[in-house]
């Protein structure tokens, strides 16, 4: 008997939420005209002379315009990542450290063919790293925070793009 009430719960969701016009946002519709995704991969995001921003656009780009993906260009989003660091633990009797790094990206997606500003916003992340005694190892801890930040902020970024796209 449970069984048949889950059924039954789950067919009434799904009536209610088709009555709702509940789209998904990467999903496509003869309707709806160009998808999501399609609109992703159109947009160009220019080199960055960063490394933070380097990352950012790797991430990006291999998320929404995949290699093979032909898309005419439409949109250049432009960038401004900032970087900081600060200490966030200081231990008296140990070599151990606690660091903070905050990355900051304000953006801007333009539409190519009149130059006008579409979108823009800022976004942030805020990871946290061990320091040691040993140069390598603190190397290697600061650099994972750098691809952590720029993980997170890339993928705020897709995703309100994707928002946008799906509204225009």
């Amino acid at each position: 008997m449970p069984r048949l009430l889950q059924g039954l719960a789950c067919a009434v969701a799904l009536v209610l939420l088709s009555g709702c016009g509940f789209k998904p946002l990467y999903g496509t519709s003869r309707l709806a005209g160009e998808s999501v995704s399609a609109k992703l991969a159109s947009v160009n995001i220019p080199e960055q002379s960063t490394r933070a921003g380097q990352l950012i656009r790797n991430a990006i780009l291999s998320a929404s315009a995949p290699v093979g993906t032909n898309a005419i260009t439409r949109y250049r989003f432009d960038m401004t990542p900032k970087t900081s660091e600060e200490d966030a633990v200081e231990a008296q009797n140990t070599d151990v450290l606690r660091r903070s790094y905050r990355l900051t990206v304000g953006f801007d997606l333009v539409d190519i063919s009149n130059g006008k500003s579409v979108y823009s916003g800022k976004t942030f992340s805020y990871v946290s790293y061990d320091r040691t005694g040993v140069p390598f190892a603190n190397q290697q801890a600061r650099t994972n925070a750098e691809e952590r930040a720029a993980d997170e902020v890339a993928l705020d970024i897709r995703t309100r793009l994707a928002a946008y796209f799906s509204n225009h």
